[in-house]
């Protein structure tokens, strides 16, 4: 009777010791797949940004007033002399920056200046992942000033309201996915 009692009491702490290693175990992978995501950012920053200090991260701004925007926000870097300078995160084959990319992180320094009072670089950074490939690409890319979105925001107000008449991209690339592509004249290039 007493090696029965014996047994069962080894086979509940061996269980126990069994699940807190496991546990012990989940925690350490859940760590060390941080400190790997945490590393591996600071690799992929431009070299401009490899000392400054991460404070925004797939955070949303506002922007209230005439032109309200509301902008998602990948990544904000704080540099040495407290300024703060935006980056986009792309996947994409060609390595290169498109003009969607500067209104979106144009629109971002709108949103963010407005909301937080903070000053941003008038230059931010396209970071470019090309499929199949591990090295991210940094592009700088200079952003539209308060009164270009302003002006930006108007012109595509007026489009959306029918009062101007959009214009025809020059590229086939940009208008192979648009919602517009039917209403469209042919182009003028």
């Amino acid at each position: 009777m007493r090696s029965i009692r014996t047994g069962a009491i080894m086979s509940s702490s061996l269980l126990i010791a069994l699940g807190c290693a496991l546990v012990a175990l989940l925690v350490f992978i859940r760590w060390s797949k941080r400190v790997w995501m945490v590393l591996s950012e600071r690799v992929s920053r431009p070299r401009k940004l490899q000392r400054a200090k991460l404070i925004y991260m797939e955070q949303v701004f506002r922007a209230d007033g005439p032109i309200p925007v509301i902008a998602k926000v990948d990544r904000g870097y704080r540099d040495e002399d407290g300024l703060i300078c935006l980056v986009e995160l792309k996947t994409r084959r060609a390595n290169q920056p498109h003009l969607s990319d500067v209104i979106e992180l144009s629109a971002q320094r709108f949103a963010l200046e407005a909301q937080t009072r903070n000053r941003l670089a008038d230059y931010g950074y396209v970071l470019i992942q090309q499929p199949g490939r591990r090295r991210k690409t940094p592009h700088r890319v200079w952003l539209l000033n308060r009164e270009e979105i302003i002006a930006l925001a108007k012109r595509r107000e007026a489009i959306l309201s029918g009062l101007v008449q959009a214009e025809y991209a020059c590229s086939p690339g940009l208008c192979r996915k648009c919602a517009f592509k039917s209403q469209c004249k042919p182009p003028a290039c």
